[in-house]
């Protein structure tokens, strides 16, 4: 950082050296400068505004799945676990195979299909033979309406079964297939390989969830309940990528109860996550914009204040594009904005990147 503050300050002497050939002095001999294009490559420029005035208030909160995303996988039938196809983490589409599970219960489905198949052929058989009695004779017509009735339910038999083959993936061997009902990651994993499970397995084998949008849930304790209300902006920042990338939503759900142990209540955010880069799990901090109601007050960026001998300053620019330091008074000052309660007024101008290295050069 100190190499970086020096190569910026060499970069801006020459500069204000050159912007302190046009300025003229004044009867204290105190330095002034002008605001030129050259300069501009190297500081930027906020205008103060009349805001109501917003309360950052800092919760704790953690990434989690969108729970209306997430699919929970259950066994059809219990067996032995033959394969194991993903491990957690892994991205799955819709339809493929998780895992392969051998069952005895499948083998008994297997058995009904065969019988189903032989029954509707010898129902054929026979309404083809009764068909070929009644047209000589031999049979009458309520044998001929038994016949083809027979042949219905074989068929409707034989369909019942191939349904249930669809629906619950059976293979061949004994076998069936346990298959993802949606596309995401693998979120969960349950069973291992040679495992035996039961049908009635209260424990999901696998659980599926995309992460194009995650939920942040946050603890809002009970003394800030009162400022914390559906729709609120917030800014969201992680461990994982420091203040430098900040994550921007607001409020969608606030539960309005509160944990037995932890006496907080929780608020919910939902955000779009298309680049993966919010992972569940991770520890957040949540920055909530309280609305202070009725009061509107200057507002700027907050890097723009400068702090020496128990004052605060800012580096202002004039009509004319003259630099000049201003004392300022702030009321309140959060990690991004600053209000004030004099000093300057909406409409101003003030340098908000590198006003450090300008006040310096004015001093």
């Amino acid at each position: 950082m100190k190499k970086k503050n020096l190569w910026v300050f060499a970069l801006l002497l020459p500069l204000l050296g050159a912007c302190g050939k046009q300025a003229v002095q004044n009867e204290e001999d105190t330095k002034q400068l002008v605001l030129t294009d050259s300069l501009l490559n190297v500081i930027s420029v906020d205008t103060v505004r009349n805001t109501v005035m917003n309360d950052e208030l800092l919760l704790n909160g953690r990434v989690t799945f969108d729970a209306e995303h997430v699919a929970h996988v259950y066994p059809i039938f219990g067996g032995t676990v033959t394969e194991v196809n993903v491990e957690a983490g892994d991205y799955v589409k819709k339809g493929d195979v998780l895992a392969v599970i051998r069952s005895s219960e499948v083998a008994d489905y297997e058995k009904q299909q065969k019988e189903a198949g032989q029954q509707l052929l010898l129902a054929n058989r026979n309404l083809d033979a009764t068909r070929d009695m009644f047209r000589s004779g031999m049979a009458s017509e309520r044998d001929l309406l038994q016949a083809e009735q027979e042949v219905a339910a074989a068929k409707a038999e034989q369909k019942r079964l191939d349904e249930v083959y669809s629906i619950y993936h059976i293979t061949d061997n004994s076998t069936y297939n346990i298959t993802s009902p949606v596309s995401g990651f693998v979120a969960n994993k349950n069973i291992s390989k040679n495992m035996l499970i039961r049908s009635d397995r209260d424990e999901e084998m696998f659980t599926i969830s995309g992460l194009d949008n995650v939920w942040v849930m946050a603890d809002v304790y009970e003394g800030d309940i009162s400022k914390v209300k559906e729709g609120a902006d917030v800014r969201i920042t992680t461990l994982a990528y420091g203040n430098a990338t900040e994550f921007t939503g607001s409020i969608d759900k606030v539960y309005n109860m509160l944990d037995d142990e932890s006496k907080t209540m929780k608020v919910r955010v939902k955000l779009n996550n298309k680049e993966y880069m919010l992972k569940p799990g991770m520890f957040t901090n949540v920055y909530v914009q309280c609305r202070v109601d009725g009061q509107v007050m200057p507002c700027m960026n907050a890097h723009a204040v400068i702090f020496e001998d128990g004052k605060q300053y800012v580096v202002c620019i004039d009509k004319e594009n003259n630099l000049c330091m201003q004392e300022v008074k702030v009321y309140k000052q959060t990690e991004k904005y600053c209000y004030l309660m004099s000093g300057l007024k909406a409409g101003d101008r003030v340098v908000d990147k590198n006003a450090l290295l300008v006040y310096n050069a004015l001093k």
